[in-house]
């Protein structure tokens, strides 16, 4: 801006607009290839340095002088105008570049760095991929679980990846967790997924505490698809639809670890899946938790004992032992808590099932494969018996020829627990009869015989008592006894006085199960009556000895607080016989 003087001659005014002295985007250039150097010090450099203790305090030094001449080598460049600016660029690059080749190349020859762990341009390939890899893990779905399948030794270690969100894959995972997630709110100890018989669709169903408890319903397509999802966790041929296949997985939520089997067969009308979960610990009970009382836990150890006592002839008693129950009602879990009453380790203690669900230490566990070719189930036990066990458990009666084949073995060398389908003693000897064919030969080696019921325990913490009826008393057969109290399902407590679904039970009002059971052992008298066919005479004879029947057994239970009058009549509503006589009262 100008003014004119007096004399008329242009006067210079200074002017208030800023002077630009450099353009804006000069001091960028600089400053970002500096940043980038120094993300590649901070993050690759100095941390390969102290990982392989390579003196990172001298490194940092050197890295800090090559930076600062990098910096003072662009910004002092002497000379002007562009040509200075991209001279200056040209010698920063020049010096961050040589800083970072000199480090690769002395620690590329220090013995201290592995060779796989020497850095070169594959280190930044290598981040690429890292990065490329987090990008693809954005695209996969979230997924609750953590599943494990099987190695190639049968060990759970091989990860299950979630599929990708938006494919098909994810909603059928997603499906296959909420299976799972259900039956873990639920407290089941077994879930499947079978035809439901009605339009071809399927239905998944619970086992809560011994009870089947109904799931969702689903069509066929649906099932077939998560079915497929789990077999193909467990390693299992998903294209066999028709043979019976185990495998096991582990599932992890939120830390908890759980063991889970699969087993896979062909049904009438298509598929049946079926989860069983922690199957090596779930049966595994010490012989005091069984739910004894105390005659009864006295009879049974008696009874064991017999395979130690010296008789007159000097030969230890042995024989025959009935375990008896129904499917899913504890019997493989009596027969393991028995032989656990044996000493594994002075005695030889071995096991023939269908399938092992949990071991013993010193138990020899045998597994018999239906499928496979070769000796049936009877000959398969007399196989075994012949090897002369000290003990020998039998998990199942599947036809004549077993109960044959352990009626005619020598019974002062082996001590057989028979697993037998059946609701009482009397049931259970006469089945055994049955099927050995000849009372005599049956009654033989025939020393005792366990029953077991399985009933659910109250909530101790909704459990709501009652003062009971006079005539539910009569009808429980308990007589003129003084029960002030018996207790019944709750579900519901007050919380700040308003009810709230019970947090220990989640509302069911159950928490568990406890076996009732009926233990006799049949003296001279009783296989005598048996060898005569004479089943009155051999109830006689069982009780003549005084201890609790299952009713009795599940009666007491119910007066202890236990379970209640409903769940008893739940589980013998098959019976139609009053569960109390005159042992009762006594009892």
């Amino acid at each position: 801006m100008t003014q004119m003087a007096h004399d008329g001659s242009p006067l210079m005014m200074l002017a208030s607009e800023p002077m630009v002295l450099v353009s804006f985007w000069k001091p960028l250039i600089p400053l970002v290839i500096l940043g980038v150097w120094g993300w590649i010090v901070s993050t690759v450099l100095d941390k390969h340095a102290a990982r392989f203790f390579l003196n990172r305090e001298r490194w940092g030094a050197i890295h800090l002088t090559m930076g600062f001449v990098a910096f003072a080598g662009a910004f002092l460049m002497p000379m002007a105008g562009l040509v200075s600016f991209i001279a200056g660029v040209g010698f920063m690059v020049s010096v961050l570049v040589a800083n970072v080749i000199i480090y690769v190349t002395m620690t590329g020859k220090d013995e201290r760095v592995p060779a796989q762990h020497r850095l070169g341009w594959n280190v930044f390939k290598s981040m690429q991929e890292k990065k490329a890899a987090k990008a693809e893990e954005k695209k996969q779905g979230t997924v609750k679980l953590t599943i494990k399948g099987p190695n190639e030794k049968g060990q759970p270690t091989v990860l299950v990846p979630a599929p990708l969100a938006e494919s098909p894959e994810f909603a059928v995972r997603t499906a296959s967790e909420d299976l799972y997630l259900k039956a873990m709110v639920s407290r089941a100890s077994q879930v499947d997924v079978l035809p439901s018989g009605k339009d071809q669709s399927y239905q998944a169903s619970m086992l809560v505490d011994g009870v089947r408890v109904a799931g969702d319903t689903m069509p066929a397509q649906n099932a077939f698809k998560i079915i497929d999802f789990w077999k193909a966790c467990a390693k299992l041929d998903v294209a066999d639809r028709r043979k019976r296949l185990v495998g096991d997985i582990v599932i992890e939520q939120s830390g908890n670890k759980k063991k889970v089997r699969l087993t896979s067969v062909g049904v009438p009308g298509g598929m049946r899946l079926t989860m069983l979960f922690d199957p090596d610990t779930s049966v595994l009970r010490k012989p005091a938790e069984l739910g004894f009382l105390e005659p009864q836990m006295a009879e049974m150890q008696e009874l064991v004992n017999q395979t130690v006592t010296k008789n007159d002839d000097d030969k230890p008693i042995r024989g025959v032992v009935l375990l008896a129950g129904q499917p899913d009602g504890g019997r493989t879990t009596m027969m393991l808590s028995v032989l656990q009453m044996h000493d594994a380790y002075t005695q030889s203690v071995q096991s023939l099932e269908m399938e092992i669900q949990g071991t013993l230490e010193g138990v020899r566990h045998q597994a018999f494969d239906a499928t496979a070719e070769g000796a049936d189930f009877g000959t398969t036990v007399r196989s075994i018996l012949r090897r002369d066990p000290d003990v020998l458990g039998v998990a199942e009666m599947p036809d004549a020829t077993t109960a044959q084949m352990v009626a005619k073995n020598d019974h002062d060398r082996t001590r057989v627990y028979l697993c037998v389908k059946a609701d009482s003693a009397m049931e259970a000897i006469e089945k055994y009869v049955q099927a050995v064919g000849d009372p005599a030969l049956a009654s033989k080696g025939l020393r005792g015989v366990v029953v077991g019921k399985l009933v659910r325990k109250l909530c101790t913490n909704c459990r709501v008592g009652y003062p009971p009826a006079p005539d539910m008393l009569k009808k429980m057969g308990v007589g003129d006894a003084k029960v002030q109290q018996l207790f019944k399902k709750g579900g519901q407590v007050l919380i700040k006085n308003k009810p709230e679904v019970c947090p220990t039970c989640g509302g069911g009002g159950y928490l568990g199960q406890e076996g009732v059971l009926e233990v006799f052992i049949l003296d001279d008298e009783a296989r005598e009556a048996v060898a005569q066919n004479n089943m009155a005479a051999v109830k006689a004879a069982i009780k003549k000895r005084g201890l609790p029947s299952l009713q009795v057994a599940a009666v007491q239970k119910a007066i202890k607080g236990i379970t209640s009058v409903e769940e008893m009549q739940r589980v013998f509503a098959a019976k139609s016989a009053a569960p109390a006589q005159a042992a009762p009262a006594k009892a």
